[in-house]
């Protein structure tokens, strides 16, 4: 599955009253006018329709026959009637009490002493139980594909769920003498045992009477995380993917360690089960001091695992004057964590569910008198879609969960400072300089041991160690506070205003030696380019074999890609995906003295999804005479091939020419201009003019007077060598079956892609 790039706005369209189809026609024809082209079916308060009724379907019917008729390509189905999902608008507890949450709660006694007592919530769904889950998947998701199956994965992409969560124990007024309350499910105290060798009960009981850290959470809500994964979020995602849909929404309260971990259990590996992972900022937070930095972290995670993008529904608790600048805000910000859809709420068709919820209102509708300024929304969130999809290599990555006051302190620190960070759970490796551990003796960093004893130690320790090589300071010189700023792989800086100030801000980007002077507005954003890396051939993926099978993981569909099959050393025949292959033409993909020995397919598309690669007889694949090669215009970061973005990432076994291209400001100083190169072969040109070639350090270059104090074209043409194109693995002892081969090998791809002039 993969979604194409549309206007990425979405309009939450609550539907109101009986609507007949001349309103549903108006509305979605002025959405349409506006360069709208996604709707979410969205029932809720003021719906007077009976929830999932044939006369419901009916009017989804509707929506779908004009959505496609004007041109709408994308429509999405709400999980639910309001939330949280689950549910199936009360049924599911209705038709079996069981149904309803459970709970363990824990009372003082008079006498100090403590006392268990098991209850429900009658009014919230049990997403711990799993005849519960599949009770909604068939009174929910079955009835819509019994109407609608032949439209998914066609006009409709997915489904919305909202708010699923094991939080909802609380009900009504609380007992005297009441001390906690949490979800439980049958087996929880059991499985406690099995993995701690300790009563829960009596480990709550210590806690309490003590007044110690409770220590038992982590472990309860690892295991209620693992109960909700596994009764709620695979069934409804492998059911979605079964019918070619994706699962999006969000959870409950990511917006801090404490609350995030009440409501998920394990927020990063229950946000990894959507396939378009999804958050919501409906306050529409301005300020670093309250910013939902945790939040966008979180569906960050999930985003970079699935690979398919992410959503955020926004804006619903208004206030319904707020500007179009803040809105435009938000969505550049979730954009920076890569969201690249963006779900107005709400869009109702009427207001007659503002009897029901009273207090808050911000319509997406053509109530609004703005509305056309929908299609100028749309143009810049297309903006912040795109950058959405840019790689990005944060300085600093943390491990969540940890001690939740010093993350959100972290967090918002970092952001202070301009640095640039990301969250990874407990078993990731890590990508990053600076791998961070919170504990409850202060921060450490994994790699090198170090520990430092408070956030403002650490940041003050990394500002002499390493000083930051883009930043943005005040006029004066100091450095600027209340922005947030990303600095991408392709050398793109995006800036957004978090102060508080109304007025305007003149500020200075510092990069490559330069200060470039920018005005930032009150909920402004400013964005500054990078640059394009361009290619003079295919990129190249030698297919590694074990025991003649090979196994190469797409991310997105990767179009006119090619096999190129060795003839020489032993005939290579292949079957994908058990198909034989045909490759008949002349090979063209691969260099001179290789490509004389190979043949080559026509162009074909390879979709989305793990694919095998088998010999029809197992062939030696001699290190330097590979078996077979998967070319085509593609990038490979290790996860998945994904296609190639111009950005420089994913090259590491490319060979041939890399052209770097894009706009700079001499500086009217600058003599010399320096580029880290990786020791390539190279030619720079300024405006067109060869500055000379240069094919060992330095690879410094005098800049002629008449381009001082300009901005000119740069492109910088790197030559590699062959070596990349053998991959590493192949060189491997256990592979290779010695470590001869592994001394003299390659290296193998391309350290810095992108390199940014330094001017002296």
């Amino acid at each position: 599955m993969s979604l194409k790039r549309e206007c990425p706005l979405i309009p939450m369209g609550a539907v109101t009253g009986k609507p007949d189809r001349n309103m549903i026609s108006e509305t979605l024809t002025a959405l349409r006018e506006v360069g709208v082209t996604q709707y979410l079916v969205y029932p809720r308060s003021g719906c007077e329709l009976e929830y999932l009724s044939p006369e419901w379907f009916d009017t989804c019917r509707i929506f779908f026959e004009e959505g496609e008729r004007l041109g709408f390509t994308s429509m999405w189905l709400y999980d639910e009637f309001n939330w949280p999902s689950g549910q199936c608008g009360g049924k599911i507890m209705r038709e079996n009490p069981d149904y309803a949450l459970h709970y363990l709660q824990v009372l003082e006694e008079s006498d100090g002493s403590f006392t268990f007592r098991k209850g429900c919530n009658p009014a919230r769904p049990d997403v711990l139980n799993v005849d519960a889950m599949r009770a909604f998947l068939r009174s929910t998701h079955e009835r819509y594909a019994e109407h609608f199956s032949p439209l998914f994965g066609r006009l409709i992409k997915g489904f919305f769920t909202d708010e699923p969560s094991f939080l909802y124990v609380w009900h009504g007024e609380s007992i005297p003498g009441e001390r906690l309350r949490i979800a439980c499910y049958p087996g929880l105290e059991e499985e406690y045992t099995a993995l701690t060798g300790n009563q829960l009960q009596n480990d709550i009981a210590c806690c309490l009477k003590t007044g110690c850290d409770p220590f038992w959470r982590p472990f309860v809500y690892q295991l209620l995380g693992n109960r909700f994964r596994d009764a709620f979020l695979r069934p409804v995602r492998d059911w979605c993917t079964a019918h070619n849909l994706f699962l999006t929404g969000h959870l409950m309260d990511e917006s801090s360690t404490g609350s995030s971990l009440a409501a998920s259990g394990r927020p990063l590996e229950i946000i990894d089960q959507f396939t378009l992972p999804g958050m919501d900022e409906i306050f529409t937070r301005q300020f670093n001091d309250n910013m939902e930095w945790l939040t966008f972290a979180t569906v960050e995670h999930g985003i970079r695992r699935t690979g398919n993008g992410g959503l955020a529904e926004l804006f619903a608790l208004g206030p319904c004057d707020m500007s179009l600048a803040r809105m435009k805000k938000t969505m550049r910000l979730a954009g920076m964590f890569g969201v690249d859809h963006y779900v107005l709420a709400v869009a109702q068709l009427d207001m007659r569910g503002n009897v029901e919820k009273c207090n808050y209102f911000n319509p997406y509708s053509r109530t609004q008198p703005w509305f056309r300024a929908l299609k100028l929304l749309g143009e810049d969130a297309a903006l912040s879609a795109d950058i959405a999809g840019k790689p990005f290599h944060p300085e600093i990555q943390i491990r969540y969960p940890g001690v939740p006051r010093l993350l959100n302190d972290l967090l918002m620190q970092l952001v202070e400072r301009q640095r640039s960070w990301s969250v990874i759970n407990a078993e990731e490796s890590g990508s990053a300089a600076f791998i961070l551990r919170l504990e409850q003796e202060g921060i450490t960093e994994e790699r090198s041991g170090r520990t430092w004893r408070s956030v403002e130690v650490f940041l003050n320790d990394l500002e002499k160690t390493s000083p930051l090589r883009v930043y943005v300071t005040e006029s004066d010189g100091s450095r600027a506070r209340d922005i947030f700023l990303r600095n991408y792989a392709d050398g793109s800086i995006e800036v957004v205003n978090l102060s508080r100030s109304p007025q305007e801000r003149a500020l200075l980007l510092h990069r490559n030696g330069q200060a470039i002077p920018f005005p930032l507005a009150f909920d402004g954003t400013a964005s500054f380019g990078g640059w394009k890396i361009e290619l003079d051939r295919p990129n190249l993926k030698r297919l590694d074999f074990e025991n003649g099978l090979c196994r190469v993981v797409v991310r997105e569909n990767l179009p006119a890609v090619t096999l190129a099959l060795r003839d020489y050393g032993g005939r290579v025949e292949l079957r994908l995906d058990g198909k034989p292959i045909e490759a008949k033409s002349v090979c063209t993909s691969l260099p001179q003295g290789f490509r004389e020995l190979y043949r080559e397919t026509l162009p074909f598309d390879l979709p989305a999804g793990e694919h095998r690669f088998e010999m029809a007889a197992v062939t030696r694949d001699y290190l330097y005479l590979p078996c077979a090669f998967l070319t085509g215009e593609f990038s490979d970061q290790g996860d998945g091939l994904a296609r190639y973005a111009g950005d420089g990432a994913g090259l590491g076994n490319y060979i041939g020419k890399l052209s770097q291209q894009g706009e700079v400001d001499i500086p009217a100083d600058a003599t010399l201009l320096r580029l880290e190169t990786d020791n390539l072969f190279s030619e720079l040109f300024l405006d067109g003019e060869s500055l000379g070639e240069r094919a060992w350090a330095p690879f410094a270059w005098r800049i002629p007077e008449r381009f001082a104090d300009r901005r000119v074209q740069l492109r910088l043409e790197r030559y590699t060598s062959c070596g990349p194109m053998f991959g590493t693995r192949a060189f491997e002892p256990e592979v290779a079956g010695s470590d001869w081969g592994q001394t003299y090998a390659p290296q193998g791809g391309i350290p810095h892609p992108v390199t940014e002039p330094v001017f002296e």
